[in-house]
């Protein structure tokens, strides 16, 4: 049975079943007990009309009134003391009667029995013509109960068929949305991310439906995502690609005669080369943060001594640009893992050196409190508008990307740097106006 629905069916059917078996066995033993009870005191009375009956008209045939008693709803059994069985028995019945109770009511009791299953035995002593007699009574519980069964009955299969319609039409109802999202969840299967299950419900599966369409968005906007990565790479791979593959044709074809342009060919094809280099290097970082066990090695370090060190490697870089650095490094020890956090220094302080102009200035703040630290590297460059501060961490992103294209940028590094920053539970954000610079600040935990 692999449908729900079927299940749920079948489930609910078997339970309403069992449910009225169980209701019908109950309420029969309890309406047995109070037939049982009601009909004590009308035995008696009827027990003692025969009695009186039996003693003033002796003539009467007491066998024909017992027959008559016994044809309708109560069964009889008429004892003498002097008989060795009893004076009326009626074929068919089974009395479960000692025959010391038999004797007691010989001599003058009164006997009282009820019996499980709901049964109660009567028996009314009386005396004629000098002879003990004992008469006993009991209520036929077929004859009482023939009625209440059939209506239960009635009531059993109204319920049950009336009961399963409904459920079967509301189950219905109830699965739809749940065969919508199976169908809709093919649909994603094969790639179709445009999908949504249309519901109008406010109950668990309405919450259910919507968190679906929100997974088959957010999955639509991953695939997005993922063939925008795809064409990036690809258009970042093919542009080096290609102008190295044209410069080195042109030399092989001995286009460039002289050695001041063959030079400046070889120039070209190196640059582009290490372009090559470390966009594949910033692709194998970003898949190796992106793993479910990214490499951490934490320590204790100075991190004050870390900027000083990174600025004086990168002095190349900002010297052929005759920038201005304006360094103010507060003393600060840090835990974390200094060689990845060398790497968000370079990123962040080489995007800023590509956007500022010759003989511009950069500033790098460091302050540090028992929190942790804060990191601000300020550049003068042309600044970014809202929407680019809001998408710069993106990968690929660049906010001018004919000037990144030709500074060599590949929209990669400050991707990596968030990262890595996110690694050490701290933060990184940018705030910037056009034509004012840009400002990068990171927040790292003490430890």
């Amino acid at each position: 049975m692999k449908s729900l629905y079927a299940q749920i069916v079948v489930t609910f059917i078997a339970a309403i079943v069992i449910g009225l078996v169980i209701t019908f066995s109950i309420s029969g033993r309890l309406h047995a007990l109070q037939v049982a009870e009601k009909l004590e005191t009308q035995m008696v009375n009827i027990g003692k009309e025969f009695i009186e009956l039996y003693k003033k008209e002796p003539d009467t045939d007491a066998d024909l009134y017992l027959d008559a008693m016994s044809s309708g709803s109560f069964e009889v059994l008429l004892f003498k003391d002097d008989a060795e069985e009893s004076l009326y028995y009626e074929e068919g019945q089974d009395w479960d009667i000692d025959q010391a109770d038999v004797e007691r009511v010989l001599n003058g009791d009164v006997h009282n029995e009820y019996l499980l299953p709901p049964r109660i035995n009567i028996g009314l002593p009386f005396e004629k013509d000098g002879s003990s007699y004992a008469l006993f009574l009991r209520p036929d519980f077929e004859f009482f109960f023939e009625g209440f069964r059939q209506i239960v009955l009635i009531l059993f299969l109204t319920v049950l068929l009336i009961g399963s319609f409904v459920f079967i039409l509301s189950t219905r109802w109830i699965v739809r949305p749940i065969k919508a999202m199976t169908e809709t969840a093919g649909e994603l299967a094969k790639g179709n991310f445009d999908v949504q299950v249309e519901t109008k419900r406010k109950d668990e599966l309405g919450s259910l439906a919507h968190s679906f369409n929100q997974m088959a968005h957010g999955l639509g906007e991953l695939d997005g995502m993922r063939q925008q990565f795809v064409s990036n790479v690809s258009h970042e791979i093919q542009s080096p690609l290609t102008s190295i593959q044209g410069f080195a044709r042109a030399l092989k074809d001995g286009v460039v005669t002289d050695e001041e342009n063959r030079q400046a060919y070889y120039d070209i094809i190196e640059k582009e080369s290490r372009r090559l280099s470390t966009l594949s290097q910033n692709l194998l970082k970003l898949a190796t943060l992106d793993s479910d066990h990214p490499p951490y090695e934490p320590s204790s370090y100075k991190l004050d001594e870390q900027l000083r060190r990174v600025l004086a490697h990168m002095q190349p870089q900002w010297a052929d640009k005759k920038i201005n650095i304006d360094a103010d490094l507060e003393g600060c020890s840090l835990y974390g893992d200094a060689d990845q956090l060398e790497q968000v220094w370079v990123n962040i302080l080489s995007n800023a050196i590509r956007h500022t102009q010759t003989e511009g200035t950069i500033a790098v703040r460091l302050k540090a409190d028992e929190d942790g630290a804060e990191v601000t590297i300020i550049d003068d460059g042309e600044g970014m508008r809202p929407e680019d501060q809001q998408r710069i961490f993106e990968r690929f992103y660049k906010a001018d990307k004919s000037r990144t294209r030709k500074q060599g940028g590949s929209g990669l590094g400050l991707s990596i740097a968030e990262k890595i920053v996110q690694l050490h539970d701290g933060a990184i954000h940018v705030t910037s106006r056009p034509g004012e610079g840009a400002a990068f600040t990171v927040h790292l935990p003490r430890r």
